[in-house]
């Protein structure tokens, strides 16, 4: 029996001696290796059949066997599973691959060192390897298997140099398979600068992690890589340039992480980065960074104060938007963009500077800020997006010094500032020259509008309907016109009292005051010197008007139907009053027309039914068709002496006339209905009755009656007519006014009257039979 036994254990032995020649296993110093083939130059770790490892092993980077040398280059599956024993572990520059299971529930092994050389790691590698404090993930790393460090329980920190690992691996579910899964005591993990690419879900669900580095060269990370780290605290983020997110924002769920640096090689921050962080509260951006991208740290409510660096020229859209805590933000001086809904929804916002470099706000940029209380917009800003500022409702003052910001879109939703239900005051500064149509449409709070100076166009309904402006303060030198009543800029703003223009304004333009009907007083100054087409028209409240002496022109329908005017004093600057320029002026019960007028348009007095008398000044040489019709309560008219045209019906229908008077010697051009009542008494300059009684449609008259003013004759002529002539001679009224004009022949020249005088032409009083001779 004994022999049998022998005889067994011998047959044993050959068998496992014939098992390791085939498999290539070998035993040197303690550890166990195998080869696939005989021709292999490389081996691997192995698990030994004679025991658990134990202690602190040193994995060499070659070993001999049998005469040959080896390159140790992996750690087998399973190699040293269970040697809770081992203590340490040092491995060669040679390896490459740390197999799946290899030191699985290891539960002593306190430290492992991984060679740069390493490129992969498998799955459940260091599953369990409690004892673990410290992992330093070499840089050529490329994979590492699912939960490869899962249940590390004592693992702190996590150094990671691997700078292009892939996404990690997902189980048969499609679910995936984080590597340091219930490490319940990681709180540290650093990535190194070579790190190009985080992988997703790398430490998803690392809920002890607390402190985060992020390497300078990363330029991407993986979906969710830290989503749901409800432990961290803060993030380090040294990226000199990553890549943007989306809804796979990095940090989802981290409802715990209050502070984040950005160091100073930062260029820009990604897209999203810190999307809906509601904890985050301390925000350090370094100085490098120059952009801050789209919807970066939207939602973040707890943050109370943003200081930008000097370096940043762009903040993009949706940035800040909807931080509800941030109280402070100071955008430095090289900022140009402001993106569409940067600051959002910002409500506890009470200040903002806009710097001077900024040339763009996005759309509602600012929108929803509702403890915003003054803004000023600065001068190089040449596009503001829709509805900027709208729903701000603390809003009380803007102060407007963009040059030239174009037009917004015709559409209520996207006025610019929309429901600002508290905005007052309106300021434009002295720079600026186009205000954009639309700007303050249907601001019902508006209450004072300032117009700077340099403004010399407005889009179509800039003010329509600011129900509530009572007072404009127009500095505006010279504004285009505005062509209609439908591009008027102040429709609808029906309880406008005050107009008050400038001392610098020199034309008020077309259609400027058209319909308010609450205007009662306008004070015009001495700058002015034309008012346009219809540029009061309709203002009904309008009672007093000042027209100043520099007021060369008074547009077509400038006052028409201002039916409260009592009083117009027209200064002798004037020499235009256009058409229907008071037409419908009911109230109007006294005009002064000056001198310097010289003709009177037609409907220029049309329908002022108030007034009582009017005397047409001699200077004026022609009164347009129905320039005084329905003058219901017009008594008395006297025509100058230079009048030579009066058109059709200009005297038609004033029932109440009760005698007219002409000084002109010389009957003017009249029409059969010039006038409607040929029977009331018609005076005219002593011995031109005659005249009158000739002449066709003054014929018309019945009652002719001569004035006591004696008509003289003057008589001009040359010394030698064939030298010369002299206009200018003829007859004229005691009193008046005659100018003779010398004209020379060829080169014939003017040298004197037969008086001495020498003026050419020469004014003259008449004051009898008068004769001179040039």
């Amino acid at each position: 029996m004994r022999k049998q036994i022998i005889k067994f254990l011998f047959l044993l032995l050959a068998f496992g001696y014939a098992m390791e020649a085939k498999s290539g296993e070998f035993t040197v110093d303690g550890i166990r290796y195998y080869y696939t083939n005989e021709d292999d130059d490389e081996v691997s770790v192995t698990y030994s059949s004679s025991g658990k490892y134990s202690g602190n092993i040193v994995i060499p980077s070659t070993v001999t066997y049998n005469g040959k040398q080896y390159t140790v280059t992996k750690i087998g599956t399973g190699a040293f599973r269970d040697c809770t024993g081992l203590t340490a572990v040092t491995l060669p520059n040679a390896m490459t691959s740390i197999g799946r299971n290899a030191f699985r529930d290891c539960t002593g092994l306190t430290t492992v060192t991984i060679s740069n050389s390493v490129t992969s790691i498998g799955s459940y590698a260091f599953y369990g390897c409690t004892g673990l404090t410290e992992v330093t993930i070499p840089n050529a790393m490329t994979d590492i298997g699912g939960w490869a460090f899962t249940y590390c329980t004592g693992l702190q920190t996590v150094i990671w140099n691997a700078h292009n690992v892939q996404d990690i691996p997902l189980n048969k579910s499609g679910t995936p398979m984080p590597p340091f899964l219930y490490c319940k005591n990681l709180t540290d993990f650093v990535f190194g600068d070579e790190v190009e690419h985080i992988p997703a879900y790398l430490c998803y669900n690392l809920t002890s992690l607390k402190n985060l580095v992020i390497g300078n060269s990363v330029t991407t990370i993986g979906s969710y890589a830290f989503s749901s780290c409800t432990g961290l605290k803060k993030v380090i983020w040294n990226a000199r340039n990553a890549n943007g997110f989306q809804d796979d924002t990095p940090f989802s769920d981290c409802e715990n992480l209050t502070e984040f640096v950005f160091g100073d090689e930062v260029e820009h921050i990604p897209d999203y980065l810190c999307y809906n962080l509601t904890s985050l509260k301390n925000l350090v951006i370094g100085n490098s960074v120059t952009n801050i991208r789209s919807h970066a740290f939207k939602g973040c409510t707890g943050l109370t104060a943003v200081t930008l660096p000097n370096a940043m020229t762009d903040i993009g859209g949706w940035a800040f938007a909807y931080c509800t805590g941030l109280t402070e933000v100071t955008i430095p001086n090289a900022v140009t963009y402001i993106g569409s809904g940067a600051f959002s929804g910002c409500t506890g916002l009470t200040e903002v500077t806009i710097p001077n470099a900024v040339t763009e706000i996005g759309f509602r940029a600012f929108s929803g800020c509702t403890g915003l209380t003054e803004v000023t917009i600065p001068n190089a800003v040449t596009h503001i997006g829709d509805g900027v500022f709208a729903y701000c409702t603390g809003l009380k003052k803007v102060i407007w010094n963009a040059r030239n910001v174009q037009n917004f879109l015709h559409n209520y939703s996207t006025y610019p500032f929309l429901s600002c239900k508290q905005l007052t005051d309106f300021v434009f500064g002295e720079e600026v020259e186009h205000i954009p149509a639309l700007l303050c449409c249907e601001l019902a709070s508006l209450k004072n509008l300032v117009i700077g100076n340099s403004v010399t166009s407005i889009g179509i309904s800039a003010f329509d309907g600011c129900s509530g402006l009572t007072e404009v303060i127009w500095n505006a030198r010279n504004v285009q016109d505005f062509q209609d009543n439908s591009s008027r800029p102040f429709s609808g703003c029906d309880r406008l009292t005050d107009f008050v223009f400038g001392e610098e304004v020199e034309h008020i333009p077309d259609y400027l005051c058209y319909q308010l009907t609450s205007l009662n007083t306008i004070v015009i100054p001495n700058s002015v010197t034309s008012i346009g087409t219809n540029a009061f028209s309709f203002c009904s409240g309008l009672k007093t008007v000042t027209i100043p002496n520099s007021v060369t022109s008074i547009g077509t329908n400038a006052f028409s139907f201002c039916s409260g005017l009592k009083t117009v004093t027209i200064p002798n600057s004037v020499t235009d009053i256009g058409d229907e320029a008071f037409y419908y002026c009911t109230g109007l019960t006294e005009v002064t027309i000056p001198n310097s007028v010289t003709s009177i348009g037609s409907g220029t007095f049309e329908d002022c039914s108030g007034l009582k008398t009017v005397t047409i000044p001699n200077s004026v040489t022609d009164i347009g068709d129905e320039a005084f019709y329905y003058c219901t309560g017009l008594k008395t008219v006297t025509i100058g002496n230079s009048v030579k045209s009066i058109g059709d019906k200009a005297f038609y229908h004033c029932s109440s006339l009760e005698h007219v008077t002409s000084k002109a010697v010389t009957p003017p051009q009249i029409w059969a209905m010039t006038f409607d009542d040929y029977g009331m008494p018609f005076y005219v300059p002593a011995g031109c009755k005659p005249k009158y009684a000739e002449a066709e449609y003054w014929n018309n008259f019945t009652d002719i009656r001569e004035t006591g003013v004696t008509l003289h004759t003057v008589t001009a002529n040359a010394t030698d007519e064939t030298m010369g002539y002299v206009m200018g001679a003829g007859e004229y009224p005691q009193g008046s006014t005659a100018t003779l004009v010398a004209v020379p022949f060829g080169q014939n020249y003017f040298v004197r009257w037969n008086d001495g005088n020498t003026d050419n032409p020469r004014t003259i009083t008449v004051t009898g039979d008068m004769t001179f001779t040039a």
